[in-house]
């Protein structure tokens, strides 16, 4: 048995599992149609098991695009064995990726791709770059867009905990291969961002309904790193359904349909959040381009292989951040050296190349949002 035949065999065995795992999410889906090609299915990306929901509607089996980070340690060895998935490092290049996504479609294979790269922090679909047509039409494959409801409010990026509430899918719209010749790489992303675009607030405005858990509002701190009260950086501290900043006193409710309640000026984590990158680039854009901006402490620097994906401890310190770096003991990470930038895990680690290796960030009370957005501002020259 070929690795591909056993995979299949493994996939339509997991399939009612599949179902099973996301039956507490009263999860539905409609299903992807008989295609006589294989297809690049795209879908946003809401919770860490967007993926069982994509494999319940396609029903054949998906070659799966993943993080590679989740392909570290003894489960993520089984899984490549398996599943034999394409990783993506977070913070370094895809290219390598991208060319395996283009081989696996022209061997035939069904390929699932979450364009956004990452989840939303407030609960609106990251916009897709025209690079992700210019993909899509050199496949030479028929597209799939899958749009999942819902997910926001289960597995909010910034929450330690999942809450229990409805999730849905659906295919909103399969491009065969010769339509796609006719369009454009602008086209091909404009429909896209169409088809996967998602406001989880204004959806739960129109169609209200509970999700329920521990701990809502834990976590909060990771995302909301101002106060719109005093305008403290890094003042916010949570516990259970209540937050509060610990400067100016500010206190909140995080209720079970995902809204804020108290004597605050945004009632959901989508209005605080647009306003904390407003007021941070500008707060950041009034202090001198030698200032230390920021102090971490404890943070964890280690060293990644892109090849095993084995990771090894470099030194833990303090974190200070600049307009054009960061220091952490004896490392200096230049940005204009830094070539590739994301986070992971509630926005509590950061994943970076730099002069060619591949490094991550982490701590108890490290914000990843802050370096990371210094660092996407330096690259647009503010």
């Amino acid at each position: 048995m070929t690795r591909e035949e056993r995979y299949a065999t493994v996939f339509r065995a997991a399939l009612p599992i599949f179902g099973l795992l996301l039956k507490k999410y009263r999860f539905h889906t409609d299903y992807v149609p008989e295609l006589d090609e294989p297809y690049l299915m795209l879908a946003n990306h809401a919770t860490e098991s967007d993926h069982f929901m994509a494999a319940c509607a396609a029903r054949k089996p998906l070659t799966f695009v993943c993080g590679e980070h989740l392909l570290r340690g003894k489960y993520g060895r089984l899984l490549k064995s398996v599943a034999n998935p394409i990783p993506v490092p977070k913070g370094a290049s895809a290219i390598r990726s991208v060319r395996e996504i283009l081989r696996r479609l022209r061997h035939g294979e069904n390929v699932l791709l979450f364009p956004e790269g990452s989840r939303s922090f407030h609960g609106e679909t990251i916009p897709m770059q025209v690079s992700l047509g210019k993909l899509v039409k050199t496949g030479r494959a028929a597209l799939v867009t899958y749009r999942i409801q819902g997910g926001y409010f289960v597995a909010p990026r910034w929450a330690y905990h999942f809450r229990k509430g409805p999730m849905e899918g659906r295919v909103v719209n399969v491009y065969r291969s010769e339509e796609l010749k006719k369009m454009t790489p602008a086209q091909i992303t404009e429909a896209v961002n169409r088809d996967l675009y998602e406001n989880a607030y204004e959806t739960q405005r129109r169609r209200p309904e509970r999700y329920l858990g521990r701990g809502l509002a834990e976590g909060l701190e990771n995302y909301l790193i101002c106060c719109p009260r005093c305008g403290g950086y890094d003042t916010l501290e949570s516990e259970d359904n209540r937050f509060r900043c610990r400067k100016c006193g500010l206190e909140g409710v995080h209720d079970e349909f995902g809204f804020l309640h108290g004597d605050l000026p945004f009632h959901t984590v989508y209005d605080w959040g647009k306003w904390i990158e407003t007021k941070f680039d500008a707060d950041m854009a009034e202090r001198g381009k030698g200032e230390l901006l920021f102090t971490d402490t404890p943070v964890r620097l280690y060293e990644i292989d892109a090849n095993d994906h084995s990771s090894r401890d470099r030194t833990v310190g303090n974190l200070k951040l600049y307009h054009d770096r960061m220091e952490l003991g004896a490392f200096v990470f230049r940005f204009e050296d830094i070539t590739e930038m994301s986070m992971l895990y509630f926005g509590k680690s950061l994943l970076f190349t730099c002069n060619g290796a591949y490094y991550g960030m982490t701590g108890p009370a490290f914000h990843a949002w802050k370096a990371d957005r210094l660092y996407r501002l330096y690259q647009k020259g503010e």
